[in-house]
């Protein structure tokens, strides 16, 4: 039986760190399942450790390819990897994280029972370097507004069909951030059907500073995606856009003088007044260490405050 699923994972220097991430593949309980593994220029032997489990784990029913991408970025490795599915479904995943051995199983039964859905979010357990954790769910509710300002198309979050993927053009390789809260926004342009996972979150993330997709300059490169995202919105929802930039910078570069600067633009020019001062607070808000600024202005908003 030929597979419904490819999972494409791009790996950039992870000689050691991708080989929990691979065991977890290997472990998975459903079968049949397709792999692409796609080495992005590494230097530290991982095109060896992909090629080697490549040998160990291939079987009649778990099909693995290993290519290489010289375009430098994760998501022009994606993108190679795209390219490369055959299957109807497509699932993104990183080098450093984890699945449970019963996420795929879980996806191939809701994909089994809902023939017209197109996305299936699911939840994930990010476990943060100090030792702390936080589940991060999916939400098929207000998807708009909550992929630009909680990232609900984070990559470990869903799988969607490969022909939804294809249809948006694919990953954005001129963005070093935010790649992924982009390619949503595309995707909920086309508006699909979206189901998500109930239960436990089945995903472990790995906090990280080496990720393939981090910048040194973490704010300003999300805000060229997220630029890109108010292009295509509506008039009334562009500002949720400079929203998600205002509280970036007072949450990552507060100490930063153009940050400072740029967030006060965008609050001076907010129309309308009563907006600008409730953004204003917010930012405050922001600045002080506390969280959820996003949400305290979707409730007030919805009350007409």
């Amino acid at each position: 039986m030929k597979p419904t699923l490819t999972i494409v994972i791009p790996v950039y220097n992870r000689a050691k760190k991708v080989k929990a991430t691979l065991a977890s593949v290997a472990a998975q309980s459903y079968r049949p399942l397709s792999v692409i593994l796609v080495d992005n220029n590494s230097t530290d032997g991982s095109p060896e450790v992909l090629e080697r489990w490549q040998a160990d784990n291939q079987t009649q029913d778990f099909d693995i390819r290993v290519i290489n991408e010289s375009t430098p970025g994760a998501s022009a490795a994606r993108n190679a990897g795209l390219r490369e599915v055959d299957t109807p479904w497509t699932m993104f995943f990183d080098s450093d994280d984890s699945m449970l051995p019963c996420h795929v199983e879980k996806i191939m039964q809701v994909i089994g029972s809902d023939h017209d859905v197109d996305v299936i979010g699911n939840k994930f357990t990010l476990l943060y370097r100090d030792g702390r954790r936080r589940t991060v769910n999916f939400t098929d509710r207000d998807t708009v507004y909550n992929n630009i300002h909680r990232s609900i198309f984070s990559t470990q979050l869903y799988c969607a069909r490969t022909d939804i993927f294809r249809r948006t053009g694919g990953w954005d390789e001129s963005l070093s951030m935010g790649d992924d809260v982009e390619l949503g926004s595309r995707i909920l342009d086309l508006n699909p059907k979206i189901r998500t996972l109930k239960g436990d979150p089945t995903v472990i993330v790995n906090e990280s500073g080496d990720s393939i997709s981090n910048s040194h300059d973490r704010t300003f490169a999300l805000i060229k995606a997220l630029r890109k995202i108010q292009e295509r919105l509506p008039e009334h929802r562009k500002h949720w856009v400079d929203l998600q930039i205002i509280i970036q910078l007072a949450a990552f570069n507060k100490h930063d003088s153009e940050a400072c600067r740029l967030a006060g633009d965008i609050i001076g020019s907010t129309m309308p007044r009563r907006r600008r001062i409730l953004w204003g607070f917010l930012y405050r808000y922001t600045l002080a260490g506390h969280r959820g600024a996003a949400r305290i202005y979707r409730v007030l908003s919805r009350l007409g405050i």
